[in-house]
């Protein structure tokens, strides 16, 4: 219910940004006159939960509310109270305001920057005939909403320019990192609609996973949510370049089709039971665990269908998950071998959580599932071919929290040749992890937390065993017989200056395989047992607003116990941001060194020993501030050095190089 003037400010902070960007609404309430005999102090109204008494003017049979933006449309209770002298509070009037939606909206918002630089200088040691002196960057981020009564229609594109190609495959100078055009119909009934352009699957699960293509989808679901379909076509192959199809690819060799349908039968729970369907037909060029490749060019393909059940109860703090899948697919080119082979897969997940139905047992939180995954050995989904085939995983994990201390751990139990072929080796993985995560609440203002800052620690213990039996090593030319362990402690502190952090961690292999022969001749060595030592130091200091320092140091020793060689590595650098003219003249300047020292149990190799140098400088004046339609613009100037000396002299080189150029950028939005 409302309260007196001490809320006041505070629920209109609040309603002020609840209605940021909607059009004004007057909304008229009428209402009993006041108490005649009494003497009336105020009269205050709330709508939706919020104190609007500011926004009101008297009439003569109520009010009117005035509000500079508008409610978001629904419909909201209403109250005028009167409060008199005498403390008495009366409700004057009860009832229901309906906001319809606005007629049309239209948001925009575009964000993009072109950057060209000319190389001035250079080393004379270093050969750039072959690296064009001029270099061009560009990026185009942009996105448009607009909804006009039950019509929704939108718009993305992020665009990368790169005169010199760099990381672009396939080669071309423009790259089209994420686009797509959507409209829908959105009505009381439910919503339908169609998007062009980048596509992902919202599904993760033995069909899909992280599935993101080109192509095409259409999708229909009612206002409950009870009922989703959507069928899709995209292309097969992942591609970032203008140059290839934009939304749907015309060689069939590069298409996938699919659809999802979801029906939630029980009207008064729907999540008490829901039922998806999935369906995936394709064929490309990529390839997945278990694939035969005989070239670049070869052609996979095939079908896959699955079912999925899902059942939330206790408050959804239980959750019950099944999905039984099946596949036709040719993983060996579809011109060559047994043509498409059938196979199947299937998984199980329970999972409980804390809720209100289910105990806390003394945390904050927790979580606890039990899941079990069998995937056929020629089961595949053109849409998920990184889910590795011809495996058996059941996996038992926790995760609970208190005050500032959590925990995760798990257990997993992994083997192959779920068929038992009497020619095939049989590889069984267990592990178990458990993670800490500590950061308490401590006063900054005194003891020794003023000088380290808040902490933060880590900890964790990782163990994992593989086995595979000793008859089985002429099958798979290897000896697998291991225990992997890992240790880690860490620590970091933060401060209103300053930043720092510090770890290390230990894995230890212990190998007891043994060398493997056939007709006399060794096919396998054991490496032996191993022992790898990894320590990391980082720095981030600002003391002031126009300096920031960031030292790092990383070292690493891995040495191999039983012939006793080793392998060092030392990776040293800072990084540094300074405003000679805050907001105008800025320097960045950082330099990287690393050491790479092997050394050699036998006195017959040569220990070897590299060290490279790096350091980078740029300049930058922020000639003109951009400003609503008025781009801004940069001018910088930027060197670069590196240097490498290795005791194999060939391998030696240095090079330098200064380029001179100017950046413009510009953003610019509309909302409403």
């Amino acid at each position: 219910m409302l309260v007196k003037t001490g809320r006041l400010l505070t629920s209109c902070g609040l309603l002020l940004c609840s209605l940021q960007g909607h059009a004004s609404e007057t909304i008229q309430l009428v209402f009993q006159q006041p108490l005649q005999d009494k003497t009336l102090e105020s009269i205050a109204v709330e709508i939706g939960g919020y104190d609007v008494t500011p926004f009101i003017e008297r009439t003569e049979d109520g009010v009117s509310v005035s509000l500079d933006s508008g409610l978001e449309a629904g419909t909201y209770q209403a109250y005028v109270l009167a409060f008199y002298s005498d403390g008495e509070i009366q409700t004057l009037t009860e009832s229901q305001v309906t906001i319809l939606a606005p007629s049309s909206t239209t948001e925009w918002s575009v964000n993009s920057t072109l950057s060209t630089q000319v190389r001035v200088a250079e080393d004379d040691n270093t050969d750039y005939r072959s690296v064009d002196h001029r270099q061009t960057n560009g990026a185009l981020s942009a996105d448009s909403d607009h909804r006009d009564g039950s019509l929704h229609t939108s718009a993305r594109v992020q665009a990368v320019y790169d005169s010199l190609h760099q990381g672009h495959s396939p080669d071309s100078e423009w790259q089209l990192a994420d686009y797509q055009a959507s409209i829908a119909h959105e009505g009381e009934s439910g919503s339908a609609g169609m998007s062009v352009g980048s596509y992902t699957h919202p599904n993760e699960d033995l069909l899909f996973s992280g599935y993101q293509r080109r192509g095409v989808n259409l999708y229909a679901n009612n206002d409950e949510q009870t009922l989703k379909a959507s069928v899709f076509g995209t292309a097969s192959e992942t591609t970032n370049s203008t140059e290839d199809d934009l939304f749907w690819p015309e060689k069939q060799n590069n298409q996938t089709l699919g659809g999802t349908l979801a029906v939630s039968p029980l009207a008064d729970d729907p999540e008490r039971l829901t039922l998806t369907t999935s369906y995936v037909d394709g064929k490309g060029r990529s390839t997945g665990s278990g694939f035969t490749v005989l070239d670049d060019e070869s052609i996979y393909g095939g079908h896959s269908w699955g079912i999925t059940l899902d059942s939330i109860w206790l408050n959804r703090s239980l959750w019950l998950h099944w999905q039984k899948a099946q596949s036709s697919f040719d993983s060996d080119g579809l011109d060559y071998g047994d043509g498409a082979l059938d196979d199947d897969a299937d998984k199980w997940l329970v999972q409980l959580n804390s809720g209100p139905d289910l105990p806390a047992f003394g945390v904050d939180q927790w979580q606890l599932s039990a899941q079990r995954q069998r995937v056929g050995e020629r089961f595949y989904s053109i849409a998920n071919l990184g889910l590795p085939g011809d495996l058996d995983t059941h996996q038992l994990a926790l995760y609970a929290s208190k005050g500032g201390l959590s925990l995760n751990a798990e257990g997993q139990h992994q083997q192959n040749n779920i068929e038992d072929h009497a020619d095939r080796a049989t590889l069984t993985v267990r592990y178990f992890g458990l993670d800490l995560n500590y950061t308490p609440s401590v006063d900054l203002e005194s003891g020794l937390w003023r000088h380290i800052g808040s902490p933060t620690y880590t900890a964790y213990y990782h163990v994992t065993r593989n086995n595979q039996p000793r008859s089985d090593v002429l099958l798979s030319g290897v000896d697998v017989d291991n225990t992997q362990h890992e240790y880690s402690l860490g620590a970091n502190f933060s401060h209103q200056t300053w930043s720092w952090g510090v770890s290390y961690a230990l894995v230890k292999t212990d190998d007891r395989s043994d060398p493997v022969e056939q007709n006399a001749v060794e096919i396998y060595t054991p490496v032996g047992d191993t022992e790898n030592h990894l320590t990391s130091l980082q720095l981030s200091w600002f003391p002031n607003e126009r300096l920031t320092l960031s030292p790092t140091i990383q070292w690493n020793r891995y040495k191999e116990l039983e012939n006793d060689n080793e392998y060092t590595t030392l990776n040293t650098g800072i990084d540094s941001q300074y405003a000679f003219i805050p907001n105008k003249l800025l320097m960045n300047v950082n330099y990287f060194y690393g050491r790479y020292d092997n050394q050699y149990g036998d006195p017959n190799n040569l220990d070897t020993r590299q060290d490279n140098h790096t350091g980078n400088l740029q300049l930058t004046w922020k000639a003109v501030e951009a400003k609503d339609l008025r781009p801004g613009m940069d001018w910088f100037l930027k060197g670069n050095y590196g240097r490498q000396d290795d005791t194999i002299d060939a391998n030696d080189y240095e090079s330098w190089q200064v380029r001179l150029g100017f950046s413009l950028y510009w953003a610019g939005n509309n909302e409403g």
